[in-house]
């Protein structure tokens, strides 16, 4: 039973890795099956439903797993910069991985109906409303202006998209920096500090 599990979890990660890189399309289970070394029948023992199944796996995966991590962010103690700041480090950890969920959303269209509906629901209830929660409430605290929470929350994690893991010994202070910039440049615009 552990190398089945193993096999699973194998074929899932080269997908989601694949997927990242060059697109469902670009996906295939030929592919998957000699980067895991495995029989493609083996991979429709595991995915009987093929390569949307595989797929659905790997959006299930990262979605809970993002999700997890964004929970994570969105219970730090203290102001809303304080959560918006976990929030946006959570990108630099890279478990976050923009060009993945990206991918998921791009791929949707290649997916049933009801497959399409799934991932949609689970990626918005995980990664979406939570955000759009923490804008509703700093909006009726007066924490923010008046504007739609779903546009902030949309807005603001376009911005916090944009930090990316450290590549470096160095730049993780880098990329605290830049989860500080993207924070402050959501929360006080771009316009210099007048004072």
């Amino acid at each position: 039973m552990p190398r089945q599990a193993d096999t699973r979890a194998r074929a899932r990660d080269e997908f989601a890795r694949r997927l990242a890189d060059h697109g469902y399309l670009g996906v295939s289970l030929d592919d998957i099956a000699k980067a895991v070394d495995v029989k493609k029948a083996s991979l429709y023992h595991h995915f009987p439903g093929g390569k949307p199944a595989l797929f659905m796996e790997v959006a299930d995966h990262y979605t809970k797993e993002a999700s997890a991590l964004l929970q994570g962010a969105l219970t730090t103690p203290g102001t809303l910069r304080d959560k918006l700041l976990a929030l946006a480090a959570s990108y630099a950890q890279g478990t976050y991985n923009s060009a993945l969920s990206n991918q998921i959303y791009y791929a949707t269209r290649h997916l049933e109906d009801d497959q399409r509906t799934e991932v949609s629901h689970a990626y918005v209830r995980g990664l979406i409303q939570p955000v759009t929660d923490l804008m509703a409430q700093a909006v009726a605290t007066g924490e923010l202006r008046q504007a739609d929470p779903g546009f902030l929350a949309t807005a603001f994690m376009e911005l916090a998209a944009t930090v990316r893991p450290p590549q470096d010994d160095c730049a993780p202070a880098s990329a605290d920096r830049l989860a500080q910039d993207v924070v402050d440049l959501f929360l006080r615009g771009a316009a210099p500090d007048v004072r």
